[in-house]
């Protein structure tokens, strides 16, 4: 009979989880929400203003890795360590289509999109994004502004437009205006919120 060394292997279970919870919280996505582990249960619940008490399942993300039995006995655990970093990936993406998904289902829901039906992303249509949301600021009256996730093309053609659109006097008096209002909104919240004792 081979020895068994369960310490060891559980030490190097917690090693190779938390490495892979390291990588997929680098996703630029998923590191913009808070994580909680939940040890227990299939369901959780949150609550909302316009719906109440919603209740959903977890999803379950499941990644195939499998090792050659050659593999371990020439390389040890480094047979375990070469791939994961293919099994992170693979979990970045299933985490990261889930919650784009749920992010969809959400903004549809509330209303909270805006369809450019095709046309080239304007000035005006960016300001009508800012529109729907709600801004929220810091002690000081900076606003935290959102983070924006759009596909790689977008993004090149954001990174040519924002600079022009920061240049120009008209587009910064009315993003000006748009901030001062939403700053005004998110002071009539606080100034309203209610304490709890």
């Amino acid at each position: 009979m081979l020895p068994d060394f369960p310490k060891i292997k559980e030490k190097f279970r917690e090693a190779i989880n938390r490495y892979l919870q390291d990588v997929v919280r680098q996703e630029s996505l998923l590191s913009q929400f808070r994580q909680e582990r939940h040890f227990e249960g299939n369901k959780m619940s949150s609550k909302t203003e316009e719906r109440g008490l919603e209740e959903s399942s977890y999803k379950e993300m499941s990644v195939e890795y499998s090792i050659n039995r050659e593999d371990v006995i020439m390389k040890g655990p480094m047979a375990f360590i070469e791939n994961i970093q293919n099994v992170a990936e693979d979990i970045k993406k299933q985490q990261a289509n889930f919650m784009l998904d749920k992010l969809k289902e959400v903004t549809d829901r509330t209303g909270q999109v805006v369809d450019g039906k095709g046309q080239p992303f304007t000035h005006e249509l960016f300001m009508e994004v800012l529109e729907r949301i709600q801004i929220d600021f810091d002690e000081q009256g900076n606003p935290y502004l959102p983070t924006v996730f759009v596909p790689p093309e977008m993004a090149a053609i954001l990174k040519e437009k924002i600079p022009e659109w920061e240049a120009n006097p008209e587009y910064e008096k009315r993003f000006e205006e748009l901030i001062e209002r939403k700053r005004k909104e998110w002071n009539d919240r606080e100034s309203h919120r209610k304490l709890v004792d």
